[in-house]
């Protein structure tokens, strides 16, 4: 096995492992794991949940509010009240009896899905297929009527969107684009009093754990990136950047040709590995920084000073978003810049002398 798929089975492992251990059952009203998940026939209050996964097969009597890569509301499942959520995508199969509020890359109302007030998201994509009985606002760059779509309200879009409007698709009020939509989700801050210094220190401990795992299976490619990091800052800032916004736009250019889904579902699933890594490796690099300028030499300290340190500064009101923001594109750009070096060294072996014709 050459190494480029060493690194990155062995990084897979680690997320396998523990996100494997982070599931948290779904009989209490604030949860945060791997996966979070209503089961059938399960019934919850109130329900704040973060995780890879938020996934509703029973109900939720009462609000809703998902942080997660992806949000579902199964075709059993019900939200007596509002779902707000902040995710990579959204889908409403189920039913939802009041608002969803949603910041996402793609939010879908599916056939079947019904939703008893009004929809509300800034996202790249929305898909109405099912029942929407209030009116929909949406600061999107797409927005499609299905022709099994049914909106009892108001459709309202940004005016730069495509708009697709299948034959059969209902709406009972006005259509209209709007200039500068703009959406106010009304979410409030998941981090609000005591709420959030639960979700802080969980942060911090899964970080911990997640970096030092990393520290054990991969200490040298762990040792690369604050190389990375510290010799080409700015370049693994830029290609952070880049990535974060590219690889997503990539993959959904791949997903909607003939053969291009399962292709896009796996390079979905390795860029949540990496987005899911990156994080912890480059608080460990910013740790490393700070103790470059001390007599203490240990990657143990480092992982400490960098993952308490970034935790503590996130929580300056503005400032700590823009902080968190800044170390983890150095970090992911230093990831992505070392797994295309080692790609490029596995292309050139597989290429050498054996490899003529």
């Amino acid at each position: 096995m050459g190494e480029l798929a060493t690194t990155v089975s062995r990084l897979l492992l680690v997320v396998v492992v523990l996100t494997g251990t982070a599931g948290v059952a779904a009989a209490q009203s604030t949860q945060a794991g791997g996966s979070v998940v209503v089961g059938a026939g399960e019934t919850t209050g109130d329900l704040r949940a973060a995780g890879g996964t938020v996934i509703v097969r029973g109900t939720v009597d009462g609000d809703l509010r998902g942080y997660a890569g992806t949000v579902v509301v199964e075709e059993s499942g019900v939200v007596t009240g509002d779902l707000q959520a902040s995710a990579g995508s959204v889908v409403v199969r189920g039913t939802v009896e009041s608002d969803l509020e949603g910041a996402a890359g793609s939010v879908t109302v599916a056939p079947g899905g019904v939703v008893g007030g009004d929809v509300s998201v800034a996202a790249a994509d929305l898909v109405v297929a099912g029942t929407v009985e209030g009116n929909v606002k949406a600061a999107v760059q797409r927005i499609e009527l299905a022709e099994t779509a049914s909106v009892g309200g108001s459709v309202a879009y940004s005016s730069d969107a495509e708009f697709v409007r299948a034959d059969g698709a209902t709406v009972g009020g006005q259509v209209s684009a709007v200039d500068n939509l703009s959406v106010d989700a009304g979410f409030g801050n998941f981090a609000d009093g005591p709420l959030g210094l639960v979700f802080g220190v969980y942060g911090i401990l899964a970080t911990l754990a997640l970096g030092a795992v990393l520290l054990v299976v991969v200490p040298e490619f762990s040792e690369s990136v604050v190389t990375e990091v510290r010799e080409h800052t700015l370049r693994s800032g830029g290609v952070g950047l880049l990535g974060l916004i590219g690889i997503p736009i990539a993959l959904v250019l791949v997903a909607i040709t003939v053969v291009g889904a399962p292709i896009a579902l796996l390079g979905l699933m390795a860029f949540g590995l990496v987005i899911f890594t990156s994080a912890a490796l480059a608080e460990y690099a910013a740790g490393a920084w700070v103790l470059s300028y001390t007599s203490v030499d240990s990657r143990w300290a480092a992982l400490a000073v960098g993952v308490v340190g970034v935790g503590i500064l996130s929580l300056i009101p503005v400032v700590g978003n823009l902080i968190n923001v800044v170390v983890f594109l150095f970090g992911f750009g230093a990831v992505l810049a070392l797994l295309y070096r080692r790609y490029g060294r596995y292309r050139a072996r597989a290429s050498g002398p054996t490899a003529r014709y």
